[in-house]
């Protein structure tokens, strides 16, 4: 900054310190006082330039520090390059231990796998295992690239660790411990933070909460690359810092994983124990260690006078948190969240100032802190993981559920993307070499049990294995929260307060992914085999030599098709979709099935064919005969030639940016199809009819943002023969009068029967009659609860419950479904259905008895919702509007809804 000054002066600037900045606070105390550093072990400031807290480390500046450190001390920290983020930056954790433990890490990660999977290991032989064996520590920071106090202590506890001389607690820690510190998860997002922080800065920092340091572009730092909230991704594994994350955690079994954070800058520090609802598998003993844990950090925070709180507003029930997958692997898994500076400085509500130093000292504290625990408690953290482990065992041997098997049915490409991604977390994964059997079968969502076999191909996750409590977690539909909890939610809820519910409160990967699941209650008869990650498949039936003499036939339904059609039609492909259902040498093609031709295709139709369709696990039908059957034949009216699909995307504000990335990376990144987003601003301006779809995400007013000329483009847009596609509130939007898109209603909260207005009507028996109803109405004695609710509002939001919907199999966009889909409701949405000259409810909610199928539901919800509109298409002059009540793509997790989006954007233009 001082360059940037010595040239204000150069340019004539005489005003230059009209603004005063704001106070300097006083020198900031020692990150621990008394402590003397060995001068061999570089400073942050000797490396980048600039001290610890001082300004935000970018990237490129924590690879220069961790380098320094390697360099300095490669006897005590080794580098481990673990993966890349989209952008290309390299994902480091570094591993600090002692000399000799060092020196001997593939023996403490085989030692710790060991432990991890305790399956024949006697007492004696564990016993001389955990002796020896150092605690694995996992200090992790910055998964939101906007929360960035945490990088720069991570930066700080290793060189303490490193450089720190005569200090106890590390002398103990490096007795006792492997300590992991990955500095920073999220590095394209912290770079995008970075960048927007230090570019709107001036001659000072400034503290004004929303000045331009602090107030970020859209999307923010938060998010990665792919727009993804990384710290849910955790068992959907979609992302590739997650992906390389779990599989470094799975090397090294930590016993204890921090995730550190940060939160609004009015508020403290928050560490353990958790808040409610905290799941019920995890163990008693996991909940001792999470209050050993924070007694420890808050003895350190008040050794310091450092503010903090527990037990409020950060829960454990949701298992894709990074402290929560970890927890139910058998780690200790723990959230630290730091007041945000969100910059240099924050003036906070009280006029204090916070400073980014002011987070680095705390989370080093309780970084600290932590280390000294575990290393204190090396022995009983030991016990404690082989406990959980041994435990996941014995449920599978003396529990209700023996295994969870999936039958070879319905779409093989799911369910082959399940097993890997199951497999891919440390799950046991089996597929049946012949036919099981088993006594005690129970559908997934219950019902009575009864004798069932199941075919060869069919897959098991069993229950006798050490990860069955984070198996069981993902795939049991429903577990229950605290009823204290619950009721306490209903009793804010009736006085229109805040709720404490965090995040989704169901999300059973079978349901999401609409594959058929069951329990097993007995033991399986039959043979089965290991399957690795990475190695299930869908059993797809490669393509003869020779290619058909008439056309290939592929039936819909899978995943797999949708995706094989998209890269099909994106190479040139010609195809057709038939509409009905017929039959061709037997087999019955579902609606929705495509036909391609081979006459007027590409010369090496064949050989792409085959290769996309083994890529796609599809087996498409080489048909010499375009005679069917029944139902039409292949040039019937009742189907489509369908376009190459041009979709393009709002993108920015107002636009959601998690409903953004995750409609981006399904079609881009599972199914091919390129997108162009489009600033939400410059959708006036833009040439629409280029595009065949037109997506609007999950966002605010989108009217606002678009002001009339971009209302009209769009309205122009799907009266020329475009599809619009919109998703949760942006369907709200299009209700507006002055948009008039959609024939539908966001429904008010619906008011007790005994407060319902009945229509004016005169009473019977004339005056007299009058009279007898006044005083009826004024003995009524006064209704406070009713007095006091608002005349309207919103429906109470649904916390990320699992529900039906019914799926009309006659309209193109329920093509691939047999008549029902579970989907995950998490807002207030109520959309009225479309009356029948308006459009088509493609999906609606079940009815009430078989609405909620996992998750909390208000019972005024489940009054409200079943038999109202989830999906509905309305056409328009010669386009059509695709409206979803709820965002399909949800986290990239709900894989059993992607028909419905892929229907919508590859098989609705042109019609």
């Amino acid at each position: 900054m001082r360059h940037a000054f010595a040239a204000a002066l150069l340019c004539g600037w005489t005003a230059v310190s009209a603004q005063v900045p704001d106070p300097v606070p006083l020198p900031a105390p020692p990150f621990a006082p008394g402590t003397t550093y060995d001068p061999a072990i570089p400073t942050l400031d000797q490396v980048t330039g600039h001290a610890w807290g001082a300004e935000v480390s970018g990237h490129t500046h924590v690879e220069r520090y961790l380098r320094a450190l390697a360099a300095a001390a490669p006897d005590r920290v080794r580098l481990c390059d673990y993966g890349r983020s989209w952008e290309g930056r390299t994902l480091w954790y570094a591993v600090v231990a002692a000399p000799g433990n060092l020196a001997r890490l593939p023996a403490i990660q085989s030692d710790m796998r060991r432990l991890a999977d305790p399956r024949g290991l006697d007492d004696a032989a564990a016993a001389a295992i955990l002796r020896d064996l150092p605690a694995v520590g996992w200090l992790a920071n910055c998964v939101h690239g906007d929360e960035p106090s945490g990088t720069d202590a991570a930066l700080l506890v290793l060189y303490h660790l490193l450089a720190a001389k005569g200090d106890a607690i590390v002398d103990k820690v490096f007795a006792e411990c492997v300590v992991l510190v990955d500095p920073l998860q999220n590095p394209d997002g912290r770079d995008r933070f970075v960048h927007s922080t230090r570019a709107a800065r001036g001659r000072w920092a400034d503290a004004t909460p929303l000045g331009a340091e602090h107030s970020q572009p859209w999307p923010g730092g938060r998010v990665n690359h792919a727009l993804f909230d990384m710290n849910r991704d955790w068992f959907a594994m979609s992302q590739p810092e997650t992906q390389a994350r779990v599989r470094a955690f799975l090397e090294w079994w930590p016993l204890v994983y921090v995730d550190l954070h940060e939160m609004g800058g009015n508020s403290s520090y928050y560490f353990a124990p958790p808040a409610a609802p905290v799941h019920g598998e995890i163990t008693a003993l996991q909940r001792e260690w999470l209050v050993r844990y924070g007694k420890n950090n808050a003895r350190w925070f008040d050794r310091f006078g450092f503010d903090y709180f527990t037990r409020e507003a950060y829960d454990s029930f949701y298992p894709g948190y990074g402290e929560g997958w970890p927890t139910f692997h058998g780690s200790v898994g723990m959230t630290f969240e730091m007041a945000s500076a969100r910059g240099l400085v924050y003036r906070r509500k009280d006029d204090a100032l916070l400073t980014y130093r002011d987070g680095v000292h705390r989370h080093f504290v309780a970084s600290m802190a932590t280390l000294e625990t575990l290393a204190n408690g090396r022995d009983g953290a030991l016990r404690s993981f082989l406990q959980h482990r041994r435990a996941g065992i014995a449920r599978g041997e003396s529990g209700p559920v023996k295994a969870y098997v999936f039958p070879d049915a319905g779409d093989r490409t799911r369910l082959a993307r399940l097993m890997n991604l199951l497999a891919a977390q440390g799950i046991e994964v089996r597929r049946a070499t012949g036919t099981l059997a088993a006594d005690q079968v129970r559908p997934l969502l219950g019902g009575d049990a009864a004798p069932r076999t199941f075919a060869a191909g069919s897959w098991v996750v069993p229950m006798a294995q050490p990860a069955s409590t984070l198996a069981h977690v993902l795939l049991q539909p429903h577990f229950d929260m605290d009823p204290a909890f619950v009721d306490e939610q209903k009793r804010r809820e009736r006085k229109r307060r805040d709720l404490e519910f965090y995040d989704l409160t169901a999300w059973s990967l079978p349901l999401l992914f609409g594959v058929e699941a069951c329990t097993v209650g007995d033991a399986l008869r039959g043979d089965t085999a290991a399957v690795a990650a990475g190695t299930a498949d869908a059993g797809a039936v490669a393509l003869r030599d020779a290619p058909p003499q008439v056309a290939y036939v592929v039936a819909w339904g899978q995943n797999g098709a949708a995706a094989l059609l998209a890269e099909l039609l994106r190479l040139g492909v010609k195809a057709r979709c038939i509409d009905k259902a017929f039959t061709l040498d037997g087999v019955v093609y579902p609606a929705g099935s495509f036909v391609v031709r081979v006459q007027g295709q590409p010369a090496d139709l064949h050989d792409r064919m085959r290769t996309l369709a083994r890529a796609h696990g599809v087996t498409p039908y080489c048909a010499d005969s375009s005679w069917v059957d029944a139902g039409p034949n292949f040039g019937t009216e009742e189907g489509l030639a369908l376009k190459v699909p041009r979709v393009a995307m709002a993108w920015d504000r107002p636009v959601n940016a998690n409903s953004a990335g995750w409609l981006r990376y399904l079609l881009e990144q599972r199914y091919g199809i390129p997108v162009s987003p489009l600033r939400t601003h410059d959708l006036g301006r833009v040439e629409l009819d280029r595009f065949t779809v037109l997506v609007l995400p999950e966002g605010g007013d989108y009217g606002d943002a678009l002001g009339k000329r971009g209302v009209d483009a769009i309205k122009g847009f799907v009266d020329r023969g475009g599809v619009l596609v919109t998703l949760g509130s942006a369907s709200r939007w299009l209700m507006a009068k002055d948009v008039g898109l959609l024939a539908s209603e966001a429904e008010p909260r619906q008011k007790p029967k005994d407060e319902a207005r009945p229509a004016e009507s005169k009473p019977a028996g004339g005056e007299a009659g009058e009279d007898a109803a006044k005083k009826a109405a004024a003995d009524k004695p006064f209704d406070y609860e009713a007095a006091i609710r608002p005349d309207k509002e919103d429906p109470p939001a649904v916390p990320g419950a699992i529900l039906g919907v019914v799926i009309d199999p006659d309209h193109w966009l329920g093509f691939g479904y047999a008549g029902t889909a579970c989907v995950v409701h998490d807002s207030a949405n109520v959309f009225t259905p479309l009356k029948l000259d308006r459009g088509t409810n493609v999906a609606i909610y079940q009815k009430a008895d078989q609405l909620v199928k996992a998750g909390f539901v208000w019972d005024e919800s489940k009054k409200q919702l079943p038999q109202k509109a989830w999906l509905v298409h309305q056409p328009h002059g010669r386009g059509h509007v695709v409206a979803f009540a709820e965002d399909p793509n949800v986290r990239a997790f709900a894989d059993g809804l992607n028909l419905l989006l892929l229907n919508a954007v590859l098989l609705t233009a042109g019609r």
